[in-house]
């Protein structure tokens, strides 16, 4: 009888290699040929935009050496580009140096094609209507709690209005610039230098935390990674035609200059930026993926979004309004 049981154990395990096997999908580089990556996110406010190109590869991306870059504008061609040349000795990442002006409500589409003809990827995106003007920054220092240490942050309660009837997606940045003054031997002369922190604290705000606020303690528990909103995007779904205050916290001190004192020009610049839903998502994609909550070998692949066609990548375009704050002396 236990003969009899074992053998057919062995033979369940053989019938069950077997499907296993003949329902395996075979993998061909043929059937999976390289695609065009092309990147870019856009500020129309600015004319030093960058695209890149590469093509996909079985492990990473490769370099693309000869192509060409085409901009219209509302149907018209505004420029037909060459890679910049490389940035460092062996730099081999293909770029455009865009440099069109854009408008809200232009629609804008970018031809990238290789020199052989043999691939050619395109996106046409509209550029969003700008958001309206920053109605209000009320900023004080205080003292926060983080992962059990306790120092002074700057609180910022920012007032934006939604823009009226219509669907909307934002981004928030803080840009932190500190400028200080280095002697250079070799010329003689003092040269200004400004180095840009972007890190901001949203833990307590509703709409960027998509309705999950946390405090100190959840942080320190260490039990429950969650996505933190490095990237700063969220919609109007919780404001829709209305203003709204919302809440975050920097630090004000000198990082990256210790050996300057206080003897540094800082500035804050909160910029709100109006992007599109593709770019939306792509970044709320990447939130994801540089949190501690994702975990490549157990959580299931991030597909990220794509409005390239003939080809793969992201190609957004931005609008926005900001305000300066002035810090005259940083807060240690």
């Amino acid at each position: 009888m236990r003969t009899r049981i074992c053998y057919l154990f062995i033979l369940l395990i053989a019938l069950l290699t077997t499907v296993s096997c003949e329902n395996e999908l075979p993998f061909s580089v043929k059937d999976n040929p390289p695609k065009l990556v092309m990147n870019a996110l856009i500020n129309a406010d600015s004319l030093t935009n960058v695209l890149y190109l590469n093509f996909t590869g079985r492990g990473y991306a490769t370099h693309v050496e000869n192509a060409m870059v085409e901009v219209r504008v509302n149907g018209q061609l505004s420029e037909s580009l060459r890679p910049l040349p490389p940035q460092t000795e062996g730099d081999m990442q293909c770029r455009f140096h865009i440099s069109s002006k854009f408008t809200p409500g232009d629609v804008v589409r970018i031809d990238a094609l290789t020199d052989d003809g043999q691939y050619h990827a395109w996106a046409e995106v509209t550029v969003p209507q700008r958001p309206h003007e920053i109605a209000d920054i009320d900023t004080v220092t205080i003292p926060m709690t983080k992962y059990y240490y306790t120092q002074n942050f700057l609180r910022y309660k920012i007032n934006i209005k939604d823009r009226s009837n219509e669907d909307n997606y934002y981004r928030l940045i803080m840009d932190k610039q500190m400028t200080v003054k280095d002697y250079n031997e070799e010329t003689g002369e003092f040269v200004s230098r400004t180095i840009h922190r972007y890190h901001f604290i949203s833990r307590e705000d509703i709409v960027l935390t998509d309705g999950q606020p946390t405090n100190s303690d959840d942080e320190d528990n260490g039990m429950f990674d969650t996505v933190k909103n490095i990237y700063g995007v969220f919609d109007d779904s919780r404001f829709k035609n209305t203003s709204y205050t919302m809440t975050v916290y920097n630090q004000t001190d000198i990082d990256g200059f210790p050996e300057y004192g206080t003897n540094v020009k800082m500035d804050i610049i909160v910029r709100l930026l109006s992007i599109t839903e593709t770019e939306y998502y792509y970044l709320k994609a990447l939130n994801l993926v540089d949190s501690d909550a994702y975990d490549e070998t157990i959580n299931e692949p991030i597909k990220y979004p794509s409005n390239v066609h003939g080809g793969v990548g992201i190609v957004g375009i931005s609008t926005e309004t900001s305000k300066i704050i002035h810090i005259e002396k940083p807060q240690r």
